[in-house]
């Protein structure tokens, strides 16, 4: 069968990827079909394609990782083609094989090769037999006995890692420095693997303590053709999933690059490799180990994109159709840099702990060489039913320094309220030395607390402060006829108004006289002098010491948002008869988002320590340890495994020592 014109694409996905492959589906001259949940129906994606289908069920089984569910929605909304996007089903081969007994064209590679693919096992294997370099590994048995999984280990040596089967992304992933912790760990990826992918098979492979990860894009089409897309680096990770990203790799000799580049063709080649994947390596010195291939469009093939020029979902939907690859190797082309953060809802100084939550207003950076890749907008949802992944923001530019600074300004300028991300984290690395050398291993961010826990520093704090509290201030003047003092202020000598403003580090207390005069907060029990302003609707201009930054402030009942040239602040207005803390009382552990318990790690009657492990909850798509805030005994356990929560609840009692 020659090549066809596909008219009408389904897109069986949602958030921002759903968003990019609509738009590449509309820049081929072809309608886009959404999907949504009842949960997603005002998503951006939805509201963007030509024809949205209602995913009908509660739970992901029933929707996004129902086959027969999208077949059947693909069919309703006649189109010819289901585009997989990524995660979800975009490498179960359940899905190709239900298009094609439905006679819909899958946009990706053949179920076959999905299927070696995707055991990361059998992958090695394929690939090893083809030439191409790879880590000792061995398969864990079930019900293996512990002095056997003992015996597995010791031939492969410690430091290992315990990897899911079935699946990557960091999922059912666990490292392993000393035998002790071996059968607990293999018990966790086993439990993590099997919520995560369906099959609970893991494996060892031999940890290498500070690689490199370097990946090669590569596409295919059905002549046998596959061409390489250059290289991108992702060694910047957190719980091995990526946090920034690279293209082209770098601090990799060329020579090195090269015999990955044919490494990653040869691969691909080895399952007659369809549409655009990537083969991901561990580079150590100038040896390099496959790990694994995604049979997808990747998380971040835009910045591929952006130094190549080429269209990623517009290779697939031609291959796809049944067209040749309309170039060839050599016209294949690098120019500049191009850098990507994961904009992700979560608080990294608290173990990357999600955030859920509705974003009051986003508006996404603009300037040249930027893109971002969004999956919400004023309004929306943060869901904890899904990952935490918001926003790729990209930079691109002549060289690699460039391009980091263009990104660290898009960073700073981004406005999202009413929505804790990791932005400060992404930030501190990207000013980060090591990080602006290309110096950063897959371990970078292991022993680095300070970027983790990074927080505007307080110079930064106080000004926010200070805008908060005036624009505040004039905004209560607008709304009054006589000069009295707010509700909520106090009068400290002479037309002084004072505020308490609450941020995630504490509390601010500012002091002015009016909207356009002087500013001062309080620090360590003394006025500091911070300046003078000029304050409009929602803009203050504030100067100290020869110095003027202009501040865009937005307040939405207690809420104020701060945005400025240092970034983005978020505080609370405390009232005079607010508590000084909030929360749960002490000796509680309650549930910190909607999730599932996967273990209870305590019994009625244990003594516990400071930090102890008490629950594990699955939620957003990873294990979150809850530990104890203080020595204790358990008294009390309201929660069991497989019991889902929701935020707030209590699921355990420690009466403190």
């Amino acid at each position: 069968m020659g090549p066809s014109r596909l008219q009408r694409v389904l897109v069986a996905n949602r958030g921002e990827i759903a968003r990019r492959v609509i738009r590449g589906v509309h820049d081929m001259g072809i309608d886009a079909v959404a999907v949504y949940t009842t949960e997603d129906a005002a998503s951006p994606h939805v509201g963007e394609a030509d024809l949205s289908v209602h995913l009908a069920g509660r739970t992901l089984a029933e929707t996004y990782l129902n086959p027969g569910a999208l077949v059947a929605l693909a069919g309703l909304a006649g189109a010819d083609a289901i585009h997989p996007g990524y995660g979800f089903l975009s490498e179960n081969p359940e899905l190709p094989e239900a298009c094609a007994r439905a006679g819909i064209v899958w946009v990706g590679p053949t179920p076959e090769s999905m299927r070696v693919m995707g055991h990361k096992v059998r992958a090695k294997e394929t690939v090893s037999a083809a030439g191409v370099p790879v880590l000792p590994s061995v398969v864990v048995a079930g019900g293996v006995a512990e002095d056997e999984l003992t015996r597995s280990a010791g031939a492969i040596g410690f430091p290992l890692l315990v990897k899911a089967s079935a699946g990557g992304g960091g999922r059912g992933m666990r490292l392993v420095e000393r035998p002790d912790e071996l059968a607990e760990a293999v018990a966790a990826a086993r439990r993590e693997a099997a919520a995560a992918f369906g099959s609970d098979e893991v494996f060892l492979e031999r940890y290498l303590s500070s690689p490199r990860h370097v990946e090669v894009q590569v596409v295919g089409d059905a002549t046998g053709t596959v061409l390489h897309l250059y290289d991108r680096e992702c060694s910047v990770q957190r719980r091995h999933q990526k946090v920034i990203e690279e293209a082209p790799a770098i601090l990799v000799d060329r020579g090195t690059r090269a015999r990955m580049w044919h490494a990653a063709t040869v691969a691909a080649r080895s399952v007659g490799y369809q549409g655009a994947g990537t083969v991901e390596f561990l580079v150590d010195g100038s040896d390099f180990y496959f790990l694994e291939m995604n049979t997808r469009l990747q998380v971040e093939h835009g910045v591929t994109e952006l130094v190549t020029g080429l269209d990623l979902v517009g290779l697939q939907l031609l291959v796809a159709s049944g067209h040749p690859l309309p170039l060839a190797q050599e016209h294949v082309t690098v120019s500049g840099h191009a850098v990507e953060a994961r904009l992700c809802a979560e608080r990294p100084r608290e173990g990357y702990r999600p955030t859920p939550g509705t974003a009051r207003h986003v508006a996404w950076p603009e300037g040249a060489g930027l893109r971002t890749d969004a999956g919400i907008e004023s309004g929306s949802t943060v869901s904890s039913s899904y990952d935490s992944l918001v926003a790729k923001v990209m930079a691109h530019a002549g060289t690699r320094e460039t391009a980091i600074g263009r990104l660290a300004r898009a960073l700073a300028a981004l406005e999202v309220d009413g929505l804790e991300t990791n932005r400060d984290l992404l930030g501190a690395i990207l000013d980060d030395p090591v990080f602006r050398r290309g110096e950063a291993g897959i371990d970078y961010l292991d022993g680095r607390d300070d970027l983790r826990d990074a927080v505007p520093a307080d110079d930064v704090r106080h000004r926010h402060a200070a805008a908060a509290a005036l624009a505040l201030l004039y905004r209560r003047a607008g709304a009054s006829l006589v000069p009295v003092t707010a509700a909520g202020w106090r009068n400290v000598g002479i037309a002084h108004h004072v505020d308490t403003l609450v941020d995630a580090l504490g509390a601010l207390v500012v002091r002015t006289k009016g909207p356009d005069d002087e500013v001062a907060v309080l620090v360590a029990g003394e006025w500091e002098e911070l300046g003078t302003a000029t304050t409009t609707d929602d803009v203050v201009d504030l100067s100290s010491a020869g110095l003027r930054r202009r501040y865009r402030v937005r307040v939405a009942g207690p809420h104020i948002d701060v945005n400025g040239p240092e970034g983005q602040s978020t505080f609370t207005r405390r009232n005079d008869d607010d508590p000084d803390e909030q929360g749960g009382t002490a000796g509680e552990c309650r549930a910190p988002l909607p999730g599932t318990i996967t273990r209870v790690m305590v019994a009625v009657g244990d003594i516990v320590d400071d930090a102890d492990g008490l629950v594990v909850l699955e939620a957003m798509k990873m294990e979150h340890t809850l530990r104890s805030g203080g020595a204790g005994t358990v008294t009390e356990i309201l929660c069991a495994p497989g019991a889902q929560v929701d935020a707030g609840d209590v699921l355990v009692v420690v009466e403190p020592a």
